[in-house]
């Protein structure tokens, strides 16, 4: 159903004014009178509009069981906090919490705790739910806290001061420098939390606790890789395992949800293997409440035994001199073969499990029509038992809805040119690119000074375009610089080079805490694929034209009037230098 501006008003308008509180089926796990935030909210309205769909397989759809906790309760605790007005106004971040720890919680809370732990004894999750959280323009993704807890331990007592001390480690984020930052930023002003109590999702398989798959869902797909793509079509990135992973500008698998085969990284065994996921996250009582790393290829005999749906999500990747070719992964295997890996590349999850597919595009949809605006979701998925779990469920808003045509570029010199993946949106001028030699951050031992030169130069307050090898804000290094977001404050447009030879590759990282800030904060983002396509990287003007040094040895500061032209309708951008 193709919805008028209007009808999206107003629907919009009816997402902002429902509360949980007056449904049936959710008041009774609501603690508090007033609103449990915005996380809350948005994904109970996102279930109730899904249980009254009227598709049984739209309805079937589950929410982890939660309690959630109001506002108000927050604000009875602050009330308890001795010398809380002084605390704030000394900006000591670890003083505030230590006073946050010793300041017990509303009666209420606490009861409420116990009972919830009482009938439940797996991992849970304690998460934020501030007022601002999840509203259109500011998803507040990474700000604050939220905590996975093994809630293991034989005595009740000791599992709920736990959650306890969560509780009060995620209200005193309300004060720490992140969330501050990004309110001031955004001229928010301040800030009230509410608190969600969830069962993860997951099951034991053997030692472990995780989810079969887990990500992130978009009901718009505004970087698109292919022109056989329509942004409506929705997207897609999931990993194996916790979704914690789908989060990180790591590896992940990126479906079209209408299109499930054609792959962002296309059909090359090399090039899937190398954007594939080798590792998942789960909990591991030995490790503690840390999130814990499996390596699959220690691990593979442990994961046929529990999944025998394996070759679904994964295959073995043998390398050779022609880029190397996949296989099953046989039950009978004694041991893998020397230079293969074990990768997550779900080749098979379509053919496997096709009804996945159309009924998160319908989710989608339904969820998008039901707020008016493109819709954005996490959820797990156990494909066996067709079992979709949300986790989270937002409106998504972004810039790419505005006008970005590119004009006639006569006379300008094209220094980039991308064809796929860019975020629609203009700049005129601008006065200066950041380059990050791409061979020199190679050779470089050092791959966080450089991350550290781009926020030096990005505190000088100048507006300006960063052009950098492989995935900015990696974790990874080795795979892009691991630039924090809170050094690119003044960067207006980011460039994305894959560089093959020397293992830079840009990936569509949708669903990451990265690129929900660029869309909030309209930063532009193209990807160019050196040697591909009709992707254009100008090496010899970066390399031979007139720059001044930056903070750092790879860092190059290149002066001039230049544009940026990214439409998302063609589905290409360039970067010029405008003559004369």
């Amino acid at each position: 159903m193709i919805l008028s501006d209007a009808d999206k008003q107003k629907q919009l308008e009816e997402y902002f004014a429902w509360q949980p509180q007056n449904d049936p089926e959710f008041a009774g796990q609501i603690y508090g009178r007033e609103s449990i935030g915005g996380k809350g909210r948005s994904l109970l309205y996102g279930l109730r509009k899904l249980r009254d769909s009227g598709d049984p397989q739209l309805a079937a759809s589950l929410v982890p069981e939660s309690i959630y906790f109001g506002i108000d309760l927050f604000h009875q605790f602050l009330d308890s906090v001795s010398g809380l007005d002084a605390l704030i106004a000394h900006d000591d971040p670890e003083q505030l919490e230590c006073a946050f720890l010793q300041t017990p919680l509303p009666e209420l809370i606490c009861g409420a705790v116990r009972r919830f732990l009482s009938e439940i004894q797996v991992p849970i999750v304690v998460r934020s739910s501030s007022r601002l959280e999840d509203s259109v323009m500011h998803s507040f993704a990474g700000k604050y806290r939220s905590t996975f807890l093994l809630n293991d331990d034989p005595s009740l007592d000791k599992r709920a001061h736990d959650v306890e001390e969560e509780i009060k480690r995620i209200y005193a984020r309300i004060y720490f420098p992140k969330a501050v930052s990004y309110r001031i930023k955004h001229e928010l002003g301040g800030d009230d939390m509410g608190i969600i109590l969830m069962r993860m999702s997951g099951h034991w398989r053997g030692p472990y606790y995780y989810p079969t798959m887990a990500g992130v869902g978009y009901s718009q797909n505004y970087r698109r890789w292919n022109p056989r793509l329509r942004q409506e079509d929705g997207v897609l990135r999931i990993v194996f395992g916790m979704g914690t992973m789908s989060t990180k500008r790591g590896y992940a698998r990126t479906f079209s949800l209408t299109n499930p085969n054609l792959r962002p990284e296309g059909n090359n065994p090399e090039k899937v293997a190398f954007h594939a996921q080798e590792n998942f996250h789960v909990i591991d009582p030995l490790n503690g409440t840390d999130v814990t790393t499996i390596d699959v290829k220690k691990q593979w005999r442990h994961l046929l035994k529990f999944h025998p749906d394996f070759d679904a999500y994964a295959q073995v990747y043998h390398y050779d001199a022609e880029g190397g070719y996949f296989t099953s992964l046989d039950c009978t295997m004694m041991k893998l073969e020397a230079g293969t890996k074990i990768c997550f590349t779900f080749e098979n999850f379509p053919r496997k499990y096709p009804r996945f597919f159309s009924r998160m595009k319908n989710t989608l949809t339904l969820l998008e029509d039901a707020m008016g605006v493109p819709a954005d979701i996490e959820f797990a998925y156990n494909p066996i038992e067709d079992r979709l779990v949300l986790i989270q469920s937002r409106p998504f808003w972004s810039p790419a809805l505005a006008d970005a045509t590119i004009p006639d570029l006569t006379g300008c010199h094209t220094l980039l040119h991308a064809d796929r993946m860019v975020t629609p949106g203009r700049i005129d001028d601008i006065q200066t690119i950041l380059y990050v030699d791409d061979v020199l951050y190679y050779s470089n031992p050092d791959f966080y000074s450089v991350a550290r030169g781009i926020g030096e130069f990005n505190k000088q307050g100048e507006k300006y375009i960063l052009v950098a090898p492989g995935r900015v804000g990696s974790s990874n290094p080795e795979l892009g610089v691991p630039v924090q977001y809170n050094e690119l404050t003044n960067c207006r447009c980011i460039v994305e080079l894959g560089i093959p030879r020397l293992g830079f590759m840009p990936e569509l990282s949708y669903g990451t805490h990265f690129f929900s800030d660029l869309a909030v904060d309209n930063v532009l983002y193209m990807p160019v694929f050196e040697g591909e396509g009709r992707s254009v990287f100008d090496r010899d003007w970066f390399q031979h034209g007139k720059w001044e040094p930056g903070p750092e040895p790879a860092l190059r500061v290149y002066r001039g009037h230049f544009s940026a032209y990214l439409d998302g309708d063609r589905n290409e951008g360039y970067i010029v230098e405008r003559q004369g």
